[in-house]
């Protein structure tokens, strides 16, 4: 199966989501809409809404639901979706949280599941570049290109090292390296994708 390119696909991330005030301490609900440029145009958009029921309590709960139109690139059949997505939250060294997109896809058979900070388009859903098979134009080329100092096979090898995510309820030491490793590596890639305009997002508040 022939890989798809990360600089080409729509992609959104849960920092930038924090960055515009979405996921502040006391929120329970916000809204706003997601745009993807290309050369400054406007090339696609979604709804969100972000919700936390139970917010501040053992209960808490945190999703997002993402609001669209798919084209069918065989047909142009029009759908509308409704796109669920759990948010999962781990603690901060130094206080506060930190909050992650869980991939709702299945692939094989086997739900995913993962904790990413970036969704990508996949087909009419959205998902993570280990189910996307989304690889990043400098991994294609088999190079070890490095964003923030890590690499894409940095990032693997570290989550292939994970044998258990949590202990007495706490992240594990090799699953915190692993979710250091992943995040750096994408706010790198974030940064450099949103400075060259490459199909990142853009957010307008309602």
């Amino acid at each position: 199966m022939s890989k798809n390119i990360a600089e080409q696909s729509n992609a959104f991330s849960i920092f930038w989501l924090k960055k515009q005030g979405y996921l502040v301490r006391d929120f329970s609900y916000a809204s706003g809409n997601i745009r993807w440029t290309m050369n400054g145009e406007e090339r696609s958009s979604i709804g969100f809404s972000i919700h936390r029921d139970n917010w501040n309590t053992p209960q808490e709960r945190a999703y997002i639901k993402l609001n669209y139109t798919h084209t069918s690139n065989s047909t142009g059949d029009k759908e509308s979706m409704d796109n669920k997505i759990e948010l999962d939250a781990t603690p901060c060294r130094y206080g506060g949280k930190r909050y992650w997109f869980i991939c709702p896809l299945t692939k094989n058979g086997k739900y995913c599941g993962r904790r990413v900070g970036v969704l990508y388009s996949i087909g009419k859903w959205f998902g993570c570049r280990h189910c996307g098979e989304i690889a990043y134009a400098k991994q294609m080329e088999g190079g070890r290109y490095r964003w923030n100092g890590i690499s894409i096979p940095d990032v693997d090898k570290a989550e292939k090292e994970v044998k258990r995510m949590y202990y007495r309820g706490r992240p594990t030491r090799k699953y915190r390296r692993y979710l250091r490793l992943n995040d750096k590596f994408e706010m790198g890639w974030i940064t450099m994708a949103s400075r060259y305009d490459k199909n990142f997002a853009r957010f307008t508040k309602k």
